[in-house]
């Protein structure tokens, strides 16, 4: 969120950043599985033990660890040790925080609720601590819990649009918004599978599918091998043709960083802006010093007539310098995600067949779309011509920010000075840091790995589909398609530190089933360029007001 200046005009930001503290929470969800039948209910155990989960045993008012699993042959049994359960995993005991499945993000242990599986049995006075054996008829229900991103999105976005006491229409506005994303990518850390971000953001059409470069955070499990998951959370068909794991050796006092085309870059000296103005009047650089402190959300409804935003920084410029590495810590706003899925509702039962028509037009035609409504994130540097633009960065998803660098040329900037700018549609993307790195390229070495197992959520094989780029895609068109990747791995050099990226390539296809007709009046203004952002800057100051009256009503 974006610094507030705590002013009377203003009033709506100490607002939005008090209600985003208040309305801004992590859910998890428990999915029932099936267990109708003592082979149904194998499978699944089975199923779930593949994928490294933390089992628990329900007895009535008493819960164990389940240790050292093993199903019978004939799949009527199983042979456990029942331990005692430990404070980290008790969240669920009393259906989280507040008993509304809340955790806390930040919270190790709280984490530990998204790997586990609970399985409710009836009464057994013979289920205590040490060697078990359950008969599978005893099974009443087999919950799975996993992070529910529908609650969670809806949490965090009407935090971020300001939701007041009495803003009943706000609430309805961004609850019944269509949620949509791509892929999401977790990586084992040493502890658990933790949440990375997502792949080819924005390839939502076959002719669009793109290779995607992201950075993960990483440890090796305790055979030294490498782990990964890609998993589908929402109502989409997924497509990935590879997975290959960049693993990069480099010194410790350095990073390296990936731009959007896969080029590596060190990063060894990167030095912070020392002016960013919002829009040429409002001075944001104490908002891009640090991580995951404040981003600027570009929150500003007095830009131009075409709802543009932009971020203009100034760095220091070493004597002599010609080349320079922008470093950026960035994702797409929740908001740009609500008005695609207002523009989407806006199509009603018509959606499919536009999305047919789409899929046969060309990648060019769809790109100059999203151009001419900026939604890529612009670069431009400023030279003693004027703005050159460097690159558009292609929609990264908002689900988490990624670290990405843009190379720029500076031998054109003249002064002591390099000014870069940063542009978009209206609120489009939030920007974490800023920095810019002048120092030469450290050497590295890259080992690109394929990799050595890849297995579904049903232990299927699907190696061969993500080993190589061969147009063969791995599908995942339902919600919970989860595959798991091994990759095999030497330890980092003597005096050096490794750094993890992913290349994938892939797209995906949004799923809706809208009712209504379809609304041309609506639909016809986003043909003309800078429609979107000028109907999403509209509509901010439609819930803005509203926030308003919700507060003068509340006094």
């Amino acid at each position: 969120m974006v610094h507030p200046s705590i002013k009377p005009k203003h009033l709506f930001f100490t607002v939005f950043v008090i209600a985003f503290l208040a309305a801004c929470h992590t859910f998890y969800k428990a999915t029932t599985v099936n267990t109708g039948s003592n082979a149904n209910t194998a499978g699944s155990i089975d199923s779930l033990k593949l994928q490294s989960r933390y089992f628990v045993l329900r007895n009535g008012n008493n819960a164990y660890y389940m240790n050292n699993i093993v199903l019978s042959g004939d799949q009527k049994t199983l042979e456990c040790t029942l331990d005692t359960l430990p404070p980290s995993h008790k969240l669920h005991l009393v259906n989280g925080r507040h008993g509304r499945m809340q955790y806390k993000r930040s919270d190790s242990s709280d984490r530990q609720v998204l790997n586990e599986v609970h399985l409710y049995i009836t009464q057994d006075n013979t289920a205590t601590l040490g060697h078990y054996t359950l008969p599978l008829d005893k099974v009443q229900k087999i919950e799975v819990l996993e992070y529910d991103k529908k609650r969670t999105t809806n949490s965090y976005v009407i935090g971020a649009v300001g939701f007041t006491l009495g803003a009943v229409l706000v609430s309805t506005v961004i609850i019944l918004a269509t949620k949509s994303s791509c892929p999401f990518v977790s990586a084992y850390d040493g502890n658990e599978f933790t949440l990375q971000g997502e792949i080819y953001g924005g390839a939502i059409y076959p002719q669009l599918a793109r290779y995607d470069f992201l950075p993960l955070k990483m440890a090796t499990t305790d055979d030294g091998s490498l782990q990964l998951k890609i998993s589908n959370e929402l109502k989409e068909r997924q497509y990935t043709d590879m997975a290959e794991l960049w693993v990069i050796n480099h010194n410790k006092n350095s990073k390296v960083l990936a731009d959007e085309a896969g080029n590596l870059y060190s990063i060894a000296q990167p030095q912070v802006s020392i002016s960013a103005r919002l829009n040429n009047k409002k001075e944001v650089s104490a908002a891009l010093k640090k991580r995951d402190d404040y981003s600027v959300l570009y929150m500003d409804d007095t830009t131009t007539a075409d709802a543009h935003n932009e971020v203009v920084m100034q760095f220091k410029k070493p004597a002599g310098a010609t080349k320079g590495k922008l470093v950026l810590d960035l994702k797409n706003s929740y908001w740009l995600d609500l008005l695609y899925g207002e523009l989407a509702k806006g199509f009603g039962r018509y959606y499919e067949t536009y999305l047919k028509k789409q899929r046969n037009k060309p990648a060019s035609e769809l790109l100059k779309w999203t151009q001419e409504q900026q939604i890529p994130l612009e670069v431009s540097v400023k030279t003693t011509e004027g703005w050159k633009k460097v690159t558009s960065i292609t929609t990264t998803g908002p689900l988490a920010a990624r670290e990405i660098v843009v190379p720029i040329d500076v031998s054109k900037s003249g002064g002591p000075f390099s000014e870069i700018k940063l542009s978009s549609g209206f609120m489009f993307w939030e920007i974490d840091y800023a920095a810019m790195d002048y120092s030469a390229d450290e050497p590295f070495t890259v080992q690109k790995l394929s990799p050595i197992l890849a297995t579904d959520e049903l232990g299927k094989n699907v190696l061969e589909l993500l080993q190589r780029e061969d147009g063969h895609y791995l599908e995942q068109p339902l919600i919970g398609n989860i595959v798991t990747l091994t990759y095999k791995t030497s330890s980092a050099e003597k005096e050096k530190t490794q750094t993890y990226i992913l290349k994938t390539k892939g797209y995906y296809e949004h799923i809706r089933d809208f009712k209504t007709r379809p609304n041309i009046t609506f639909l016809r203004q986003f043909t003309k360029p800078n429609a979107f952002p000028i109907y999403g800057r509209a509509l901010y100051k439609k819930i803005s007001e509203t926030n308003f009256k919700a507060l003068a009503i509340a006094k």
